[in-house]
Protein backbone atom coordinates (compact mmCIF):
# COMPACT_ATOMS: atom_id res chain seq x y z
CA UNK A 1 0.00 0.00 0.00
CA UNK A 2 1.45 3.66 -0.81
CA UNK A 3 0.89 6.80 1.34
CA UNK A 4 -1.93 7.72 -0.92
CA UNK A 5 -4.34 5.00 -0.90
CA UNK A 6 -3.49 5.21 3.17
CA UNK A 7 -4.68 8.89 3.31
CA UNK A 8 -7.73 8.34 1.00
CA UNK A 9 -9.08 5.30 2.94
CA UNK A 10 -8.68 7.22 6.32
CA UNK A 11 -10.39 10.10 4.90
CA UNK A 12 -13.20 7.72 3.33
CA UNK A 13 -13.91 6.30 6.74
CA UNK A 14 -14.89 9.54 8.18
CA UNK A 15 -16.47 10.45 5.00
CA UNK A 16 -18.42 7.50 4.66
CA UNK A 17 -18.80 6.02 8.28
CA UNK A 18 -18.23 9.21 10.90
CA UNK A 19 -21.80 9.86 11.37
CA UNK A 20 -22.98 6.14 12.12
CA UNK A 21 -19.92 4.86 13.89
CA UNK A 22 -19.61 8.66 15.82
CA UNK A 23 -16.15 9.38 14.20
CA UNK A 24 -16.03 13.17 14.96
CA UNK A 25 -12.78 13.65 12.79
CA UNK A 26 -9.82 11.96 10.88
CA UNK A 27 -6.25 13.28 10.59
CA UNK A 28 -4.43 11.81 7.19
CA UNK A 29 -1.03 13.14 5.87
CA UNK A 30 2.19 11.78 4.22
CA UNK A 31 5.54 11.44 6.17
CA UNK A 32 8.87 12.19 4.72
CA UNK A 33 10.40 9.16 7.35
CA UNK A 34 12.42 6.38 6.36
CA UNK A 35 9.90 4.34 8.54
CA UNK A 36 6.96 6.15 8.86
CA UNK A 37 5.13 6.57 5.57
CA UNK A 38 2.52 8.55 6.03
CA UNK A 39 -0.22 9.01 9.53
CA UNK A 40 -3.78 8.49 10.19
CA UNK A 41 -5.73 9.22 13.51
CA UNK A 42 -9.28 8.35 13.80
CA UNK A 43 -10.72 10.50 16.60
CA UNK A 44 -13.69 8.88 18.06
CA UNK A 45 -16.89 10.98 19.32
CA UNK A 46 -18.03 10.03 23.25
CA UNK A 47 -20.95 9.94 21.55
CA UNK A 48 -20.11 6.99 19.53
CA UNK A 49 -22.40 3.82 19.60
CA UNK A 50 -18.86 2.00 19.71
CA UNK A 51 -18.01 2.92 23.22
CA UNK A 52 -20.00 1.99 26.71
CA UNK A 53 -18.83 5.16 28.24
CA UNK A 54 -18.70 9.09 27.25
CA UNK A 55 -14.88 9.13 26.96
CA UNK A 56 -13.57 9.97 23.95
CA UNK A 57 -10.78 7.47 22.12
CA UNK A 58 -8.04 8.20 19.90
CA UNK A 59 -6.60 5.88 17.46
CA UNK A 60 -3.17 6.66 15.95
CA UNK A 61 -2.22 4.53 12.30
CA UNK A 62 1.07 4.69 10.73
CA UNK A 63 2.03 3.35 7.05
CA UNK A 64 5.49 1.81 7.34
CA UNK A 65 8.02 1.79 4.46
CA UNK A 66 7.31 -1.90 4.39
CA UNK A 67 3.65 -1.13 3.15
CA UNK A 68 1.82 -2.60 6.57
CA UNK A 69 0.19 -0.24 9.11
CA UNK A 70 0.55 -0.23 12.54
CA UNK A 71 -2.30 0.84 14.88
CA UNK A 72 -2.49 1.20 18.06
CA UNK A 73 -5.29 1.93 21.04
CA UNK A 74 -4.75 2.21 24.37
CA UNK A 75 -6.47 -0.41 26.74
CA UNK A 76 -7.94 0.99 30.39
CA UNK A 77 -5.89 -1.40 32.34
CA UNK A 78 -2.99 -1.79 34.30
CA UNK A 79 0.41 -3.19 33.25
CA UNK A 80 0.25 -5.14 36.24
CA UNK A 81 -2.87 -7.07 35.04
CA UNK A 82 -0.57 -9.02 33.03
CA UNK A 83 2.00 -9.73 35.86
CA UNK A 84 3.31 -13.51 35.08
CA UNK A 85 2.92 -13.15 31.23
CA UNK A 86 5.09 -14.05 28.53
CA UNK A 87 6.34 -12.24 25.61
CA UNK A 88 8.57 -10.77 23.16
CA UNK A 89 10.39 -7.69 22.79
CA UNK A 90 9.07 -5.16 20.16
CA UNK A 91 11.03 -2.05 18.78
CA UNK A 92 9.43 0.82 16.31
CA UNK A 93 11.34 4.04 15.00
CA UNK A 94 9.61 7.17 15.44
CA UNK A 95 11.35 9.11 12.82
CA UNK A 96 8.44 11.80 11.96
CA UNK A 97 10.84 13.70 14.20
CA UNK A 98 13.73 14.73 14.83
CA UNK A 99 15.80 12.74 16.04
CA UNK A 100 14.09 10.12 16.15
CA UNK A 101 12.77 8.02 19.11
CA UNK A 102 11.87 4.43 19.36
CA UNK A 103 8.96 2.88 21.18
CA UNK A 104 10.07 -0.38 23.04
CA UNK A 105 7.13 -2.53 23.93
CA UNK A 106 6.94 -6.38 25.04
CA UNK A 107 4.02 -8.13 22.73
CA UNK A 108 2.36 -10.44 24.89
CA UNK A 109 2.25 -14.03 23.57
CA UNK A 110 1.22 -16.25 26.32
CA UNK A 111 -0.57 -14.73 29.30
CA UNK A 112 -4.01 -16.70 30.88
CA UNK A 113 -5.42 -12.81 31.26
CA UNK A 114 -9.27 -12.74 30.76
CA UNK A 115 -8.62 -9.38 28.96
CA UNK A 116 -5.75 -10.97 26.87
CA UNK A 117 -8.08 -13.92 25.96
CA UNK A 118 -10.34 -11.65 24.95
CA UNK A 119 -8.03 -9.53 22.64
CA UNK A 120 -6.98 -12.39 20.81
CA UNK A 121 -10.40 -14.48 20.52
CA UNK A 122 -12.31 -11.50 19.44
CA UNK A 123 -9.23 -10.83 16.55
CA UNK A 124 -9.41 -14.49 15.59
CA UNK A 125 -13.13 -14.96 15.14
CA UNK A 126 -13.26 -11.53 12.52
CA UNK A 127 -10.26 -12.26 11.49
CA UNK A 128 -7.92 -9.44 12.29
CA UNK A 129 -4.87 -10.57 14.35
CA UNK A 130 -4.78 -7.89 17.35
CA UNK A 131 -2.00 -7.78 19.81
CA UNK A 132 -1.79 -6.92 23.56
CA UNK A 133 1.60 -4.47 24.10
CA UNK A 134 2.95 -3.29 27.24
CA UNK A 135 4.62 0.09 26.23
CA UNK A 136 6.85 2.56 28.92
CA UNK A 137 6.75 6.01 27.30
CA UNK A 138 8.30 8.68 29.42
CA UNK A 139 8.14 6.43 32.22
CA UNK A 140 4.49 5.97 31.73
CA UNK A 141 3.13 2.23 31.61
CA UNK A 142 0.36 1.42 29.65
CA UNK A 143 -1.35 -1.43 27.79
CA UNK A 144 -2.23 -1.33 24.00
CA UNK A 145 -4.43 -3.21 21.81
CA UNK A 146 -2.35 -2.70 18.26
CA UNK A 147 -2.33 -4.02 14.83
CA UNK A 148 -0.01 -4.89 12.75
CA UNK A 149 -0.69 -5.94 8.76
CA UNK A 150 -2.02 -4.68 5.75
CA UNK A 151 -5.29 -2.59 4.92
CA UNK A 152 -7.21 -4.69 2.49
CA UNK A 153 -10.01 -2.20 1.79
CA UNK A 154 -12.59 0.43 3.51
CA UNK A 155 -14.40 -2.79 4.95
CA UNK A 156 -11.08 -4.11 6.42
CA UNK A 157 -10.39 -0.27 8.17
CA UNK A 158 -13.87 0.06 9.84
CA UNK A 159 -13.90 -3.80 11.14
CA UNK A 160 -10.00 -2.73 12.59
CA UNK A 161 -11.39 0.56 13.82
CA UNK A 162 -14.78 -1.04 15.56
CA UNK A 163 -12.65 -3.99 17.02
CA UNK A 164 -9.76 -1.69 18.17
CA UNK A 165 -12.47 1.06 19.96
CA UNK A 166 -14.66 -1.56 21.32
CA UNK A 167 -12.40 -3.43 22.95
CA UNK A 168 -11.18 -0.10 24.56
CA UNK A 169 -13.91 -0.59 26.66
CA UNK A 170 -12.82 -3.36 28.39
CA UNK A 171 -11.58 -2.54 32.13
CA UNK A 172 -11.85 -5.63 33.49
CA UNK A 173 -13.32 -9.33 33.77
CA UNK A 174 -17.17 -7.48 34.73
CA UNK A 175 -16.99 -5.87 31.29
CA UNK A 176 -16.14 -8.45 28.39
CA UNK A 177 -19.96 -9.97 28.00
CA UNK A 178 -20.73 -6.34 27.32
CA UNK A 179 -18.16 -5.81 25.42
CA UNK A 180 -18.65 -9.41 23.03
CA UNK A 181 -22.36 -8.01 22.57
CA UNK A 182 -21.38 -4.70 21.45
CA UNK A 183 -18.92 -5.93 18.52
CA UNK A 184 -21.32 -8.46 17.68
CA UNK A 185 -23.77 -6.21 17.03
CA UNK A 186 -21.55 -3.55 15.48
CA UNK A 187 -19.79 -6.28 13.39
CA UNK A 188 -23.07 -7.47 11.94
CA UNK A 189 -23.43 -4.25 11.00
CA UNK A 190 -20.48 -3.62 9.42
Amino acid sequence: MDSSRFIELVLDLHNKYGNALGISDVYAYSALGRVIKAVGTVIISPNSPMLLTKTPRTIPMYLLSNGSVLALADLPVSVETFRGCVGERVEVTNDLYKPPSTLVAINVTKCQNAIYRVVKDVGRKYGINLEVWLTSELGIEGVKVVYRGGIKDLRHLVRLVILMTALTNVRGNGDVDSVFKLIGDLMRRY
